[in-house]
């Protein structure tokens, strides 16, 4: 009786651990790094998207090339991300941010994505913010590949 007990005991492990790498192991992952980097007068909007272990995080940032210290004003988040659909979210508080001309902003931490089926989707970025009382919208969008 111990035996057949230690036998499906062992039987059962082995079945669940096929079944949790099978369906582990079901996610495809990001077939390569995706840069965007759109340009606006003196703004440059920069997206990365790029692989982790458990999905894919992307990375966005906002560089000033003018050649003067400036100030800006937008709502959280500066750059939006979203995975197919265009629907930007800027729900949070004013946030004021002084540049100076090469400064790279970083308002952000990564946005964190779990792993998609395989396919291509699309990635869209936006950023907006108010600079001199004028609203500036930065929109790009990338094809992200996963197998």
């Amino acid at each position: 009786m111990k035996r057949l007990i230690g036998l499906l005991f062992i039987l059962m492990v082995v079945i669940s651990g096929t079944f949790y790498l099978v369906m582990g192991s079901s996610k495809a992952k990001l077939t390569e790094p995706v840069e965007m980097n759109k340009v606006n007068d003196d703004f440059i909007l920069h997206v990365r998207a790029e692989r982790t272990d458990q999905g894919f995080q992307v990375l966005r940032s906002l560089e000033y090339k003018g050649e003067e210290q400036i100030t800006i004003m937008h709502r959280t988040p500066l750059i939006s991300i979203s995975v197919e659909y265009d629907k930007p979210r800027f729900t949070g508080s004013p946030v004021t941010q002084t540049l100076d001309p090469g400064d790279v902003y970083y308002p952000q931490e990564p946005r964190v994505y779990s792993s998609l089926e395989k396919g291509e989707y699309t990635l869209f970025a936006n950023g907006q913010f108010y600079f001199n009382g004028q609203i500036i919208n930065i929109k790009s969008e990338e094809t992200i590949q996963f197998q």
